[in-house]
């Protein structure tokens, strides 16, 4: 079935309502919670009656205007403690620092990285890497973050009936990416070179990017539940810059309720890891490049190069 037939199909289906399952007790970490998809998740754990929610922002005081919204759809006969953490997800230093702080926690069950941007110009990170768009904050800062908060969930994930998730935003697009300038055997290096990004490919090479790593996770962590998740074609804060996605998103665009769902179903209910899960359940995406010799190869250099920066940032990997 081409990619268009299943996009329009998935679109117009109905989604499952979320299940009643009772959070009570547990704690959860969303980043990019301030608005879209990641606010609509943080509401529906509050309506589930989580005790804590972390929103990991990186513009606090829009995280304190989330926070009121947030609260209006807690239970009454439930209290669900919500902090604002900071986070830029455009620098390993403050990621770094942020999972630092989540050490003090007593128990962590899940996180949702759900944080994500579309740029339309080549950028560099304050740490070299392109992240318009991109690399750095779309796969880069998430994938490091899982890893400095795995042995936290973990420490949860040891009592009796648990067992801890990460749960990443992904994107159906990612099986439209064009995999020419993906070097399989220098990944890194292609991927940070301007001379190799366009504006118009390069979110859909993020996500297909992030992808390639979801196999590599859930085996570096068989104790946890890891997936990535994808949301459909939402209208969201995501095309805030406009151009003619803006203006499809707001004409046939689920809403970031409706794309909330499908991570707030993962987080609810998925029992085994997988690495892709779309319109609320364990689905296959359609993306022969990643079985391929050159996608394979692709993702074991990816995870070797990125695994080996993330060591020289943090002495705990």
């Amino acid at each position: 079935m081409p990619f268009i037939t299943r996009f329009i199909a998935s679109q117009l289906k109905t989604l499952p309502h979320l299940p009643d399952v009772d959070l009570g007790g547990k704690v959860y970490i969303i980043t990019g919670a301030n608005s879209g998809i990641g606010l609509e998740i943080a509401k529906h754990l509050v309506q589930h009656r989580a005790s804590k929610i972390i929103l990991a922002v990186r513009d606090t005081s829009k995280g304190e205007v989330a926070k009121v919204e947030i609260l209006k759809h807690a239970k009454k006969d439930r209290h669900t403690e919500v902090e604002i953490w900071k986070v830029d997800m455009a620098s390993f230093e403050s990621v770094t620092d942020f999972a630092k702080r989540c050490e003090s926690l007593e128990r962590l069950d899940a996180v949702a990285l759900n944080a994500g941007v579309i740029m339309k110009e080549f950028e560099r990170s304050i740490d070299g890497h392109e992240m318009s768009s991109s690399i750095q904050v779309n796969v880069l800062s998430p994938v490091y973050l899982a890893l400095l908060l795995a042995p936290i969930i973990n420490r949860s994930s040891t009592l009796p009936g648990q067992k801890g998730k990460i749960i990443f935003t992904g994107s159906e697009t990612s099986e439209v990416a064009k995999t020419k300038s993906l070097s399989p055997s220098k990944p890194l290096a292609t991927l940070d070179d301007e001379k190799t990004f366009l504006a118009s490919e390069r979110y859909y090479q993020s996500k297909l990017v992030l992808q390639s790593l979801i196999k590599p996770l859930i085996v570096q962590f068989p104790s946890l539940i890891i997936t990535n998740v994808g949301p459909g074609f939402v209208n969201s804060p995501l095309y805030r810059d406009g151009g003619a996605a803006a203006v499809a998103a707001r004409r046939i665009g689920r809403t970031p309720d409706q794309g909330a769902r499908n991570v707030s179903f993962a987080l609810l209910t998925l029992n085994k890891s997988t690495d892709w899960y779309v319109d609320c359940g364990v689905a296959k995406l359609h993306q022969p490049w990643l079985d391929s010799a050159d996608g394979k190869l692709f993702s074991q250099n990816l995870w070797k190069e990125a695994f080996n920066e993330f060591r020289r940032l943090s002495s705990d990997l």
